[in-house]
C-alpha cells in the first residue's frame, strides 16, 4: 500500500472520531511531513526514521507535542507490531512543558484595553475586542460567533458556546459595556456571523486578520503591538488573580479546564509576594470589608462623643474648682 493511500485511509478513519476540520487538517498535515521525511516505503520505516523526524522539526515546544501525539496514534494505527518496531515510542513521544508564554510584563490592564477599544474606529471590530476581552475567547472562537448562540437576557448577554480544544460546552456572559455594543452591531446585521468576512457574509473574518488589526490598532493606542493571545492572558490573569472570584467560575468564562489557571495566571513579583503574605491570614469578602467599615465609623462616632463628654466634663470641673478657689479667698477677707 503506498504512503498516500495508507494515509487517506488513516485519516477517514480519524474523522470517525475526530470532528473539529481543523484537527483534520492538522494530522494530514503533520502525518503526511512524517511519511515524506523519508524515502523508503511505510513497511520499512522504524525507530530511527521517527528519531530523523523529531529531530528536523523546528517549531515551538507545544507544536511539536501535539506533532508528537498525531504521529502516536498514527504509528499504533498502521503497524500491528508497533511495539517491536518502535521499542521507544512512549518515550520519543513523551511530551514537554513549554515555557510561560508571556511574562507578566505584557500583561494588560483594564485602562490600557480600555485605550484599544478607544482607538478602535469601526463599530464592527469594537464589537470583536470587547467580545474577545471579557468573554475570554480564544481568536478562532470569537471569530465563528454567530447570533443564535448570543441570548440578551434582562440580567445581561449570555453567549453558549462548544469549545473544539475541549470538546465542551461553556456558557460566557458579558458586561453592559459590551452589551451595548454588541446591541448596536446586531441592528446594523445581515450575516448569520457576529464578526462576517468583509468579502461575503457566508464567511468569518479570519485569525490572521485579527492579529494584523490588533497591532495597528494597539501600535496607535499604547505605543506599542498587541497579539489577541495577550488579551485573553491578560482577562484570564486578571480573573484568575481576583480572591473573590471563584476558579471553577473563572474557567467557566474562558473555556477551559480549572487546572489551566497556572499557565494563564501571570502575577508579577509584587503580586506574588502580597499572595504569599495573605496565606496566614483570613480572606475578607466585600461583604465583611462593608461590615468592618460600618463598624470603623460607628466606633469613631462612639470616640467623638465620649471625647465630648469628657472635655464638657472637665470644663465643669474647671468651673468648680474657680468656684471653690472664689469662695476660700472671699471667706480669708471676712476673717481679716
Amino acid at each position: 500500500m503506498s504512503k498516500s493511500t495508507s494515509l487517506k485511509e488513516y485519516i477517514d478513519f480519524k474523522k470517525t472520531s475526530v470532528k473539529s476540520k481543523s484537527k483534520i487538517q492538522d494530522t494530514e498535515r503533520y502525518i503526511s511531513m512524517f511519511l515524506d521525511s523519508s524515502k523508503r516505503s511505510l513497511d520499512q520505516l522504524g525507530e530511527k526514521d521517527v528519531v530523523k523526524f523529531l529531530n528536523s522539526l523546528n517549531y515551538s515546544i507545544s507544536t511539536i507535542n501535539g506533532i508528537k501525539a498525531y504521529l502516536k496514534s498514527f504509528i499504533k494505527w498502521y503497524y500491528v507490531d508497533w511495539s517491536a518496531r518502535f521499542r521507544n515510542l512512549e518515550q520519543l513521544c513523551k511530551t514537554h512543558k513549554p515555557p510561560r508564554t508571556y511574562s507578566p510584563d505584557q500583561m494588560l490592564s483594564f485602562e490600557e484595553f480600555e485605550k484599544i477599544v478607544k482607538a478602535e474606529t469601526d463599530l464592527a471590530w469594537k464589537v470583536y475586542w470587547l467580545v474577545f476581552f471579557y468573554g475570554g475567547f480564544r481568536p478562532s472562537e470569537a471569530c465563528r460567533l454567530k447570533w443564535e448562540q448570543i441570548s440578551f437576557e434582562p440580567e445581561g448577554v449570555i453567549i453558549k458556546l462548544r469549545t473544539t480544544k475541549t470538546n465542551k460546552d461553556f456558557i460566557k456572559s458579558l458586561p453592559k459595556e459590551a452589551e451595548h455594543k454588541l446591541k448596536e452591531l446586531k441592528q446594523n446585521s445581515n450575516s448569520k456571523f457576529l464578526f462576517p468576512s468583509p468579502f461575503s457574509d457566508k464567511d468569518t473574518i479570519r485569525s490572521r486578520t485579527v492579529c494584523a488589526r490588533l497591532k495597528r490598532v494597539s501600535k496607535k493606542a499604547l505605543g506599542k503591538e498587541v497579539v489577541p493571545y495577550q488579551l485573553r492572558h491578560s482577562i484570564a490573569t486578571i480573573l484568575y488573580s481576583d480572591d473573590t472570584k471563584k476558579d471553577d467560575d473563572v474557567a467557566q468564562q474562558l473555556g477551559h479546564t480549572k487546572d489551566m489557571r497556572v499557565a494563564y495566571k501571570n502575577m508579577n513579583g509584587k503580586q506574588i509576594r502580597e499572595k504569599a503574605r495573605g496565606l496566614w491570614g483570613k480572606k475578607i469578602t466585600p461583604e465583611k470589608k462593608e461590615e468592618l467599615e460600618n463598624l470603623r465609623k460607628e466606633l469613631s462616632a462612639q470616640k467623638q462623643l465620649v471625647d465630648k463628654f469628657i472635655l464638657k466634663q472637665n470644663k465643669e470641673a474647671e468651673l468648680i474648682v474657680d468656684i471653690l478657689n472664689t469662695l476660700d479667698k472671699k471667706k480669708i477677707k471676712i476673717k481679716n
